[in-house]
């Protein structure tokens, strides 16, 4: 079963079920993949569409630290990563826009499986995209989150997207 939007909460059983519920009201079609400590994996219909709605409901949970859509669900590898970054970018990035790369997670080098240190891998991925670079004021966030799946599988996320395309409530950045 895949899933399209990332959700991070406030740790607790309370504070999940307070969030869930919170968001069923809200979007309506929310389907719960699988949830980690302060994580919730969902499917929606269309997960940008349920960032517009949430941002204009005004009615989204202070529990709720971060609502991320979700572009593509990767194998773990930096090579994998990147190479779909790159196709990303090029689609959804103009040209004449800037773009910085967020990465939350270990990836891994897909030879050896050994981990790959986060700088290492932000520039195996910035490589692969042709499009100038800004860490302060980024038009597009390059956003890349490692998730557990059934609390076994490793996976990668990717969402290439305009800042205003995610929930951040605690950090107030993607």
């Amino acid at each position: 079963m895949s899933f399209n939007l990332l959700i991070t909460h406030e740790q607790g059983g309370e504070n999940y079920r307070a969030v869930v519920s919170s968001l069923r009201r809200i979007i309506g079609d929310l389907v719960v993949v699988d949830t980690g400590p302060s994580i919730i994996l969902a499917r929606v219909e269309d997960p940008y569409k349920a960032i517009e709605v949430l941002k204009s409901s005004g009615e989204i949970s202070p529990l709720v630290y971060r609502i991320v859509p979700i572009d593509l669900v990767l194998d773990p590898f930096v090579e994998i990563v990147a190479e779909e970054a790159g196709r990303l970018a090029g689609e959804k990035i103009p040209e004449d826009k800037t773009y910085r790369i967020t990465l939350h997670g270990r990836l891994y080098w897909r030879e050896t499986r050994m981990p790959a240190h986060t700088s290492d891998a932000i520039s195996v991925i910035a490589e692969r995209i042709k499009r100038k670079v800004s860490l302060t004021k980024p038009d597009y966030i390059v956003y890349i989150r490692c998730v557990k799946l059934y609390h076994r599988r490793r996976l990668a996320t990717l969402t290439v997207a305009s800042s205003d395309k995610f929930i951040s409530l605690k950090s107030g950045k993607p």
